[in-house]
């Protein structure tokens, strides 16, 4: 049965982060037989466009202080209110609701429209990245406890919240939530496949080299001063590591590998989607040292793509990457352990396209039209689960 869905989102293109990417392409397939609208932050003055047969509400924001890159929709609660009554949603889907989108789930709340969270970000960690690390650690630590208060008094209200692993569904169910269901994000795998590439020739990169690539934002919260290290203490001639996106901290990482005097390294800048989908087919290696990833969208790329897996083990990455099987987990912020693992994978081909294979397996299980299948199944639970609260 088709519907009218409301989706709504406080990060959207031109971001480029997680959250943006699997947002538009899980709308741009659910669009294909539902009527689907997106309320986002943008440039300039309030607009209506139409986009990958998505009906977008651009709303007039501004720059987030503490962050480049992020925008704060300026609109006050009122007449958020107003577009989202003027669409007579079946059900309204906020995606890591914090101001917008925390606004509008509160007035799709009260119109008694069927409402669904999802649980992208891991806000109580991710609330002093935010600020790009300025809070005191103590302070940091404070900033968790109403956080978490936060969250249990928003989420509670909605019909369903999901969240992309089984460790936060465990622990949105610790904070005393009931009606939390496991959605992992999904991908699009055909997009990834192995496939000609001149990518090494443009960055003068030997066809025989083994490349090691990061893709992603380049911020301050990815701790990609971690993988410089670890790579510089593994870096031959014929090793190269590539860092394809860019952010926030993009200059600040390029002059740390001067200092490291790090030769065999490439920075993209930014990049388009088509061109992250080469540069996957252009490396041999994944390698990722963020500790806060809910979920890990360019891992599942990564292993799409065939590549094995070097991750942080926790959160999102812990429950993707089989260790051993598929790549390696390594502890937070272990350099010395982070660099073992890419100089083994390095050095073993047999190793590497061994976990390469097994990757392609892993990311079979993560397609995007396994996500949205579950996503409109979830929407039946939360119009069903409405009805019950109206008529007890």
């Amino acid at each position: 049965m088709a519907m009218k869905i409301v989706a709504l989102t406080d990060t959207y293109e031109p971001q480029k982060n997680g959250v943006a990417v699997y947002l538009r392409n899980s709308l741009e397939h659910l669009a294909k037989k539902n009527k689907v609208v997106l309320l986002a932050p943008g440039t300039g003055k309030f607009r209506k466009e139409e986009k990958y047969g998505i009906e977008i509400i651009w709303l007039p924001s501004v720059e987030f202080p503490f962050y480049k890159g992020y925008l704060m929709a300026r609109m006050i609660y009122p007449n958020i209110k107003k577009i989202i009554k003027s669409q007579f949603p079946d059900v309204v889907h906020a995606h890591a609701p914090v101001l917008m989108a925390l606004q509008g789930f509160i007035a799709a709340k009260r119109a008694g429209i069927p409402t669904v969270i999802t649980y992208h970000t891991h806000l109580p960690e991710y609330f002093p990245h935010l600020l790009k690390g300025m809070l005191p650690g103590f302070l940091g630590d404070l900033s968790k406890h109403p956080v978490k208060y936060l969250i249990k008094k928003v989420y509670s209200q909605a019909d369903i919240v999901t969240a992309p692993t089984k460790e936060l569904v465990n622990e949105l169910t610790g904070y005393g939530l009931k009606n939390v269901i496991y959605l992992p994000n999904g991908v699009d795998i055909s997009k990834f496949k192995k496939r000609k590439t001149s990518l090494r020739e443009k960055y003068g990169i030997p066809r025989k080299a083994i490349v090691i690539l990061y893709a992603g934002r380049v911020s301050f919260e990815k701790k990609l001063g971690i993988l410089l290290e670890a790579f510089k203490k593994i870096e031959k001639t014929n090793r190269y590591l590539i860092i394809a996106g860019s952010g926030p901290y993009l200059e600040k990482y390029r002059k740390t590998a001067t200092e490291l005097r790090i030769k065999n390294i490439v920075f993209t800048g930014p990049i388009e989607d088509n061109e992250f989908q080469e540069t996957y087919s252009a490396a041999d290696i994944f390698a990722t040292p963020s500790d806060t990833e809910t979920f890990g969208l360019t891992i599942i790329e990564a292993m799409a793509a065939g590549l094995p897996v070097i991750a942080v083990s926790k959160l999102g990455p812990k429950e993707l990457v089989n260790d051993g099987k598929d790549g390696f987990l390594v502890d937070k912020e272990d350099i010395t352990g982070f660099s073992g693992k890419l100089e083994l994978l390095a050095t073993d081909s047999r190793i590497r396209k061994k976990m390469g294979k097994n990757a392609l397996k892993q990311a079979s299980r993560f397609s995007l039209e396994h996500a949205v299948r579950e996503t409109m199944r979830i929407y039946q639970m939360a119009i069903a689960n409405a009805k019950k609260k109206r008529c007890p």
